[in-house]
């Protein structure tokens, strides 16, 4: 009886059936469609990215003077100088906040007009839209200051910082060290000006000593 042609191809291929072919997998794109399906990733519903900054406009604002010890009360200073850092960060402002459980937003390019060298800002949700606080411990500003202030000196406290950073305009623009150089030239300008005058007053004093000595020699010679 002769064979089919089904059972001469699994002869020929060993025994070993052909497998069925394979749908198309749900993940795979078609590139025949017109419109292929969205392969990113959904974005969690806590996230929200916008370039409108409208939304934080009335947000209170935290500047870095507000908290820095070398400066004084009218160049912008708002708490004690005890509780107070040297040069403080904004982005260690924000990292405060951060810790108090309030949304904030960090703004490193802005700067206070009367601490132009130490840039930064941040942007805090104090209040709700219904204007409650978020934090019934922090209802004001003032309070919100006195509580950053706490942290900051716990953050920055054991490494002060002795200069402002480095993204810093005084830093770019050398004007720290145009500073650091005339001090230098002020000390040794005033050294060197107390030795001519301590060899002035020496040559003077020679001068003296010298006239009196040939007034004493021309009397003798009279004589």
């Amino acid at each position: 009886m002769p064979k089919s042609k089904k059972q001469s191809r699994n002869s020929m291929t060993g025994g070993i059936p052909t497998p069925p072919p394979q749908s198309q997998s749900p993940f795979m794109m078609d590139l025949d469609d017109e419109d292929p399906p969205d392969m990113m990733p959904a974005l969690p519903a806590y996230t929200k990215i916008t370039s409108d900054d409208s939304a934080y406009k009335t947000w209170v604002c935290l500047y870095p003077v507000y908290f820095d010890s070398t400066k004084s009360v009218q160049n912008g200073r708002k708490v004690v100088k005890d509780n107070a850092v040297q040069n403080p960060l904004a982005k260690d402002i924000a990292e405060s906040v951060k810790m108090l459980g309030i949304c904030c937003v960090f703004e490193p390019h802005k700067t206070h007009p009367k601490d132009w060298a130490n840039p930064g800002r941040v942007r805090v949700q104090l209040f709700t839209e219904f204007s409650k606080p978020f934090i019934n411990d922090i209802p004001t500003r003032k309070e919100l200051i006195k509580r950053v202030a706490k942290i900051l000196s716990e953050i920055q406290g054991e490494n002060p910082q002795k200069f402002p950073p480095s993204h810093s305009p005084a830093a770019s623009s050398g004007i720290l060290l145009k500073e650091t150089k005339s001090s230098d030239t002020n000390v040794s300008g005033g050294g060197s000006s107390s030795t001519s005058s301590s060899v002035t007053s020496t040559s003077q004093n020679n001068t003296t000593t010298s006239s009196n000595s040939s007034k004493k020699k021309g009397r003798k010679g009279r004589k």
